[in-house]
């Protein structure tokens, strides 16, 4: 989670093991690796994950194949570095796009110009097919015909579009992608201080040490109940920041009202009623003083006010406003004036 992009949710940290892995995928045209190319597969073999050979060093990149052949792919001319079966060629991998005809294959480690040299389809298959296999074997024939047997070498590219390898790029890819609420890629265009961005996305993460969150990770207590309303409820992250009493009064300040009880959706509902383009460094910066109001209480014995959320709400938006876009400085400044 930490180490996702920050417009995936995460903090953007780097992943060691899958960097290493995207640097140790870069490992073409250089001496050692055309040293141990020309000993191992200098008889047209290529490697494979299932047929480790040369020192422990290169069977150790060896279990990498199978990540790049997730990046690159064969423009196929004379076949000699591309495998029929498991690599991408003609935009698809014929062993996941042809299974059942695969099934019926002599030799599952074939080359693509052993196949344009083969004299016939029985030296490569297995017979009789079944009817499923059959057509596949129709199809991947025509796509083959559509192919001429040439003394080129094979041009291999990879998925971004180039021939050119991209570390950044190949550690995104690795790393995946992951679909998340536009929120996430909010909080780190504010101009609000690390540590409320960061406040923020523990928030969102519902990682926040709520007294809820401490109770799943069988932390004793002598009460878990909201320690900023009087009401028996549970502290937990919603009702903190949205349902709790204390919070909806404090948010009244700003002269916002809400009903939803969801973060993600309340925190959309807020930016529609302030109507201001800075609505994320307010939201960030409110809900970080209810925090602050809570923790006071806690271990300062400070009883939570309203009007003191807002005094420190005001004194921390003042320095945001340093930090600020210059075209959003007077706008920002004449919005804190008319609320406080």
């Amino acid at each position: 989670m930490v180490c996702l992009p920050k417009t995936e949710g995460g903090l953007g940290v780097l992943n060691l093991q899958t960097q290493n892995d995207a640097l140790l995928l870069n490992r073409h045209d250089i001496p050692w690796v055309n040293l141990i190319w020309e000993r191992h597969y200098g008889n047209g073999s290529l490697p494979s994950s299932s047929n480790l050979k040369g020192s422990f060093w290169w069977k150790d990149i060896l279990k990498l194949l199978d990540s790049f052949k997730g990046l690159a792919s064969a423009d196929a001319k004379d076949g000699v570095t591309c495998l029929f079966w498991d690599d991408l060629w003609l935009n698809k991998v014929p062993r996941i796009h042809y299974p059942q005809l695969f099934s019926f294959a002599r030799l599952p480690d074939m080359l693509v110009n052993m196949a344009f040299s083969a004299e016939g389809p029985e030296s490569l298959f297995h017979f009789p097919l079944s009817h499923l296999a059959a057509q596949q074997l129709v199809e991947i024939a025509q796509n083959l015909n559509s192919l001429s047997d040439s003394d080129e070498k094979d041009i291999w590219t990879y998925i971004w579009g180039s021939p050119f390898f991209s570390t950044s790029k190949a550690y995104s890819h690795l790393t995946g992608h992951l679909q998340v609420h536009p929120m996430f890629h909010r909080i780190w265009k504010s101009s609000c201080q690390n540590k409320h961005k960061v406040f923020f996305w523990l928030l969102l993460r519902d990682r926040l040490s709520t007294r809820e969150l401490l109770r799943r990770r069988n932390m004793h207590l002598l009460s878990y109940n909201c320690a900023c309303c009087t009401l028996d409820v549970e502290e937990t992250l919603s009702h903190l920041f949205l349902t709790c009493h204390f919070a909806q009064v404090c948010w009244i300040k700003l002269n916002v009202i809400f009903v939803e009880t969801d973060p993600f959706l309340a925190f959309e509902e807020i930016k529609t009623q302030l109507h201001v383009p800075f609505y994320m460094d307010i939201i960030i910066l409110f809900c970080w003083s209810i925090w602050m109001q809570r923790n006071d209480f806690i271990f300062k014995g400070i009883p939570p006010s309203p009007d003191r959320c807002l005094h420190n709400f005001g004194k921390e938006f003042a320095l945001v406003i340093l930090r600020a876009k210059t075209r959003w400085k007077v706008l920002m400044s004449e919005w804190i004036e008319t609320l406080v």
